[in-house]
């Protein structure tokens, strides 16, 4: 769980505490289901993979997506997800990629010409995806350390 934790704090660099008014909320597929504290003003939106949130000035926007890793490393995952990004835009592209270790991949992308970091980890059979834009990446930071899968 810390391998997880710190992967995804990489995504939105350093941390600032968001509202305490926070509600736990699920999200996710069967496998792997997780957690997430959702501050109040953050818009929310859940997908049949994860969860999609919003700040409330609409600037800094992250996605959580869970799936099973199939036996892949995390540079394996994010090669699958480079070339889905390149399957809806052939103008997407990824700008810099770096492993970290065996389960934990960061790439620097571009999506619709917005830059974000993209943050793979795998944990056995599971993958987390962290997709993260915008200027509030504190809120964001503070917002994924909360990121706990369901048993």
């Amino acid at each position: 769980m810390k391998k997880l934790i710190t992967a995804l704090c990489l995504a939105g660099c350093l941390a600032l505490a968001f509202p305490a008014s926070a509600a736990v909320r699920t999200f996710g597929p069967d496998f792997p289901k997780f957690t997430i504290d959702v501050p109040d003003g953050w818009t929310v939106t859940p997908r049949d993979d994860g969860c999609q949130l919003e700040s409330p000035d609409r600037k800094s926007s992250f996605t959580v997506q869970t799936m099973k890793s199939g036996g892949k490393s995390a540079a394996e995952m994010a090669m699958a997800v480079e070339q889905g990004l390149l399957k809806q835009n052939p103008g997407n592209k990824v700008l810099a990629a770096k492993e970290i270790s065996p389960n934990k991949t960061v790439m620097e992308c571009e999506f619709d010409k917005v830059k974000m970091t993209v943050v793979v980890v795998v944990e056995g059979d599971k993958c987390c995806v962290v997709a993260a834009a915008g200027s509030d990446a504190d809120g964001i930071a503070s917002i994924l350390k909360t990121v706990k899968y369901v048993q």
